[in-house]
C-alpha cells in the first residue's frame, strides 16, 4: 500500500518548491526477493524502493525535474518469476505554480491597533504571509503621536519576527521630503491635496527619489528595521528612474505597476494589461522588459480598501479569472498580487478579505488541493524565473 498521505499536487520546480515526492509503500511481506521500485508510468523514469523503516516499510524519493505539467501515475513494480507486476498506484499531478502576494501598505499616518489586530487576525487565520510595506514618514511628523508610531513599529517587528516580509512604501508627504533635505512639492497630484501625500514620486527627478529612498533606509536602520529588498511607491506611480533607482540600491523586486488606467486626476505611467505578469524591467521603459535585475510584480489583484463581503465579489472573480480553475493544471506560471492597508482593515474590510482568500482556498497548493502558494514578495522575486 502506497502511504495514503503522499500528496496529489507537485509544482515544476522553482527555488522555494519540493522538486521530489518521496514515496513509501508498506508490502504484505518482505518483498527483496522482488527488487520492487516505482515508477512514473507516462515520464518512465524509476527509482528502486529500499528499506525505509520497521517492518515491510520500504521508500524513495522521485525526482521531478524536468517532467512536463500534466497528470501521472506513480506505479509500485515487483519482479516475480513470472514478470514485472503493478500492486499499487497513486495518481499525481504535476502543475507550474501560481503565486499570490498579499502587501500591506503603511501610508504614514496613523494605525488604530484594532486595525493591526484585524490585519494579523487575518493573516494567522488564513495562513498568508503579509509583505509590510512600512512608511517612515511617521517618524518625520507631529500627526502621528510618539507613541502610536512606536505601537506600529512594535507591531511590525513582532509580525517580521512571525516570518512576515518588512518592505518599503513611500509617499511624498511634504513634512518627510522636507525631512529628507529636498524641496517639497504639492502639485501635480491625484486628489487634489495640499501635504504631498498625492504627489507621485515621479514628480521628483532622479537623483531627488534617490536621495528620498536613501533617507527613508536610515531612518529604518536607526529604528532597528532590517533592510528591506522590496518597495511599492506611494498611488501606484513609479516610473523608469525609480526602478533605476531601486536596482542601484539592491532592492529585488517593486510592486508600484498596475494595468494602464487614471487615478483621480492623474493617468497612470504604466501601460500594462490588466493581467500583466511579474517581469524583469527596462532600464529605459518601466513597462516594458529588459535588463534591471530586480522583478516587478503588477498589483493587478486589487486594493481591498473600502469593500465589504458584497462589493467584493467582482474583485473575486476578477482574481480567479488570472489562475486555472479549480482542480486544473496550470500550464504557465502566473502571479497576482494584491494591496491592502494596515490602517483601514476594519471588521467589515475583514471581512471582504477573509471572503478573497476563502475563494482561493480550492487553489491551495499547501493544502494539496491544487498549485497555488502564498508567498511574500522577496519570496516571488526569488521563485520568478
Amino acid at each position: 500500500m502506497i502511504d495514503p498521505t503522499l500528496r496529489r499536487w507537485y509544482l515544476v520546480p522553482d527555488p522555494r518548491t519540493p522538486s521530489a515526492a518521496t514515496i513509501r509503500v508498506t508490502f504484505d511481506s518482505d518483498p527483496t526477493a522482488s527488487a520492487p521500485s516505482v515508477r512514473i508510468r507516462q515520464a518512465g523514469a524509476e527509482n528502486a524502493l529500499a528499506p525505509a523503516g520497521n517492518g515491510n516499510v520500504w521508500g524513495t524519493t522521485l525526482d521531478l525535474h524536468g517532467i512536463a505539467p500534466g497528470g501521472y501515475a506513480i506505479d509500485v513494480v515487483e519482479r516475480l518469476a513470472s514478470g514485472e507486476i503493478v500492486v499499487a498506484t497513486k495518481d499525481i499531478v504535476i502543475s507550474e505554480p501560481e503565486y499570490v502576494v498579499w502587501t500591506l501598505d503603511f501610508e504614514g499616518d496613523a494605525s488604530s491597533d484594532d486595525a493591526l489586530a484585524n490585519t494579523a487576525g487575518i493573516a494567522d487565520e488564513q495562513k498568508v504571509p503579509m509583505t509590510i510595506m512600512w512608511n517612515p514618514r511617521v517618524w518625520t511628523t507631529t500627526q502621528v503621536a510618539a507613541a502610536r508610531a512606536d505601537a506600529m513599529l512594535a507591531w511590525t517587528k513582532s509580525r517580521v519576527t512571525k516570518g512576515d516580509e518588512l518592505s518599503l512604501h513611500m509617499h511624498m508627504w511634504t513634512d518627510f521630503v522636507r525631512a529628507a533635505g529636498l524641496v517639497p512639492r504639492t502639485a501635480p497630484n491625484w486628489a487634489g491635496r495640499s501635504d504631498g501625500y498625492d504627489v507621485p514620486i515621479t514628480a521628483y527627478p532622479e537623483a531627488d527619489q534617490r536621495a528620498l529612498l536613501d533617507y527613508a533606509l536610515r531612518l529604518m536602520s536607526e529604528h532597528d528595521l532590517g533592510r528591506p529588498t522590496t518597495f511599492r511607491a506611494g498611488g501606484q506611480f513609479a516610473n523608469d528612474a525609480t526602478l533605476r533607482t531601486l536596482a542601484a540600491l539592491g532592492f529585488v523586486a517593486d510592486a508600484s505597476a498596475v494595468p494602464a488606467g487614471v487615478f483621480g486626476r492623474l493617468a497612470y505611467p504604466w501601460t500594462l494589461a490588466a493581467d500583466a505578469q511579474p517581469y524583469r524591467p527596462s532600464a529605459t521603459d518601466a513597462s516594458k522588459p529588459g535588463d534591471l535585475p530586480l522583478l516587478e510584480a503588477p498589483t493587478i489583484g486589487g486594493n481591498t480598501y473600502a469593500f465589504d463581503v458584497r462589493t467584493i465579489q467582482p474583485v473575486i472573480r476578477a482574481d480567479l479569472s488570472y489562475l486555472a480553475p479549480p482542480g486544473d493544471i496550470a500550464t504557465t506560471r502566473r502571479a497576482i498580487t494584491i494591496v491592502s492597508h494596515p490602517g483601514t482593515i476594519d471588521a467589515t474590510e475583514r471581512a471582504a478579505i477573509t471572503a478573497l482568500f476563502d475563494a482561493l482556498a480550492a487553489l491551495r497548493y499547501d493544502q494539496d488541493k491544487g498549485p497555488l502558494r502564498f508567498v511574500t514578495l522577496a519570496q516571488l522575486a526569488q521563485a520568478w524565473p
